[in-house]
């Protein structure tokens, strides 16, 4: 593909036509829904908008003149070591965010923007072999559950419908026994689907890529976690703010009463929370795969033999 146009004035024929070229291309590729991520000087490729967006933003903004290889919209990186080999846009694999999210779960390696050869390029069946026989079981299902269409014909595969409707909880915030009722709907509706029996069913296939996070009492004003030795503490020891949320008075309260129904103690509430998603199983899924685990370990493992510094690991502490 012609990509000469990214550095040519934005109101040129040459630079709109390119420009409506790459939107097709990453629409084609990458899209959830109607966004991609927007690869405009302000966005970063971080911010997911629509292709008017995009494009307005790429108009304003000059298209990154060193983002010539499209990873992040579909373009796999070419590997310099091969000889006069033509990728053509018709060649370019076509890698679904799903799936990306399980490799990146169950330890994937990738090897973007870095040149190595054919012998250096890990084989995916060898590092499969290498996992535990649970996390190899997981990433089967996983990969399953992303290529099973919901229904024939369906938009969305068995586990984006799984996503989809997560997110729609969360953002919501509807109870797990609400989830588990539309689900009964849905699938009372449209019997031909593979939709599951429970939302405890389907948060078992989502736990599967061990996005768990511990969720932490912080002090509203920053100052400290109830963690630890503090994990108990009912004030901020620095700015002695309370933990809790103040409670909201009703009528109800002012009102004498001897049930003991109205005398239970009310759950106190945080006032802030922090969300820790711990790093240690990320590290243990890197090192499930001894191929990945080696490079896990290659600044301790490796000899400099010329003294150049290369590495942090290289100088002196």
């Amino acid at each position: 593909m012609d990509k000469s146009w990214i550095g040519m004035p934005r109101n040129t024929p040459q630079y709109l036509l390119g420009l409506n070229q790459f939107l097709d291309f990453a629409f084609n590729n990458v899209a959830i829904g109607d966004k991609i991520k927007c690869p405009c000087p302000k966005c970063g490729c971080r911010k997911w908008k629509t292709r008017n967006i995009v494009f307005d933003h790429l108009i304003e903004k000059s298209f990154p003149q060193n983002y010539v290889t499209w990873v992040m919209h579909g373009e796999m990186n070419v590997l310099h070591n091969y000889e006069n080999v033509e990728v053509t846009q018709d060649a370019l694999p076509i890698e679904n965010p799903v799936e990306l999210l399980i490799n990146e779960a169950f330890g994937g390696i990738r090897h973007e923007d870095v040149d190595v050869g054919p012998s250096q390029v890990v084989g995916e069946e060898e590092m499969i072999h290498d996992m535990p026989t649970s996390n190899n079981k997981d990433f089967f299902e996983l990969l399953r559950d992303r290529r099973q269409e919901l229904y024939e014909g369906s938009k969305y595969s068995k586990l984006e419908f799984l996503f989809k409707l997560y997110h729609i909880k969360c953002l919501s915030g509807l109870s797990d026994k609400g989830m588990t009722m539309i689900l009964d709907l849905l699938r009372d509706t449209f019997k031909f689907a593979k939709i599951p029996h429970s939302f405890y069913e389907a948060k078992k296939t989502i736990n599967k890529l061990c996005l768990d996070y511990i969720k932490i009492d912080a002090c509203p004003n920053d100052c400290m976690l109830y963690w630890e030795d503090d994990v108990n503490a009912e004030t901020c020891k620095y700015c002695h703010t309370s933990r809790w949320k103040p409670e909201k008075e009703s009528s109800k309260d002012h009102e004498p009463t001897t049930s003991k129904k109205q005398k239970k103690k009310k759950k106190k509430k945080p006032a802030k929370i922090l969300r820790y998603f711990p790093l240690k199983p990320r590290l243990q899924r890197l090192c499930m795969c001894s191929k990945i685990a080696e490079h896990m370990r290659w600044h301790a493992d490796d000899d400099n033999k010329d003294g150049t510094i290369r590495h942090p690991r290289d100088g002196e502490a």
